[in-house]
């Protein structure tokens, strides 16, 4: 393999408690139920305004959503690194990978400005070549063409890329895009979930996803 694209929330980064505090929030202004922490990590992985969506009651209105979502989008940039931070090993992961020839990437359905944030907030150092979120001209995950256009930035065929995400969505995207893909075991979806959506590869830690990619670099 000759280069890695990574997802972002739950994945990089433990997102979800800021992520449901800016949510909550959100719906609380508008009066609806506010959810549990851990609710939210069903809730996440495809886009910002689905978030909204599976937050509120399955009869609300397209006019609502919007306002919840967009309340949510001014309340998250407000606080956008709050309770947020790498996971734990992390940065020497990508220490280790910086020190390869492998092109490395970001690609989430975190809206493009928040995700390019996140990168020069806490990847600036990390040696990523490309970094994407959320863009209003292409299909979020699971759609394949995100991947695709940065295996194109890359120059290099899509199978010779992993994706690296730790959710159905992130299977399916690797699977569209003809990528190998590794299904991560700290983020917010469970095991089941990845080998049910067709993950190549499964790791525990990131001490385990290095040796995988290592494994696997030509």
């Amino acid at each position: 393999m000759k280069a890695v694209i990574f997802d972002l929330d739950g994945t990089l980064v433990d997102s979800l408690e800021n992520i449901a505090f800016c949510m909550n929030s959100s719906l609380k202004a508008y009066g609806f139920k506010e959810h549990k922490v851990n609710d939210y990590k069903m809730f996440i992985g495809q886009g910002s305004f689905m978030l909204a969506t599976n937050a509120l009651p399955e009869d609300t209105k397209e006019e609502m959503i919007t306002k919840v979502f967009n309340r949510f989008i001014e309340i998250y940039d407000a606080n956008i690194y709050e309770n947020t931070l790498p996971y734990d090993g992390i940065y020497e992961l990508l220490k280790k990978l910086k020190n390869t020839n492998l092109k490395l990437g970001i690609l989430s359905n975190k809206p493009h400005k928040f995700t390019q944030q996140f990168g020069i907030k806490f990847f600036k150092h990390c040696g990523f070549d490309e970094i994407h979120g959320q863009k209003e001209n292409i299909p979020p995950k699971p759609h394949e063409m995100g991947a695709l256009n940065i295996a194109k930035s890359f120059n290099l065929k899509p199978e010779e890329i992993f994706y690296v995400g730790d959710s159905s969505v992130d299977m399916q995207t690797a699977s569209n895009a003809k990528m190998k893909s590794i299904g991560v075991l700290w983020g917010f979806r469970p095991k089941d979930e990845l080998v049910e959506n067709g993950a190549n590869f499964l790791a525990k830690d990131c001490e385990e996803l290095w040796e995988i990619i290592d494994s696997q670099r030509f």
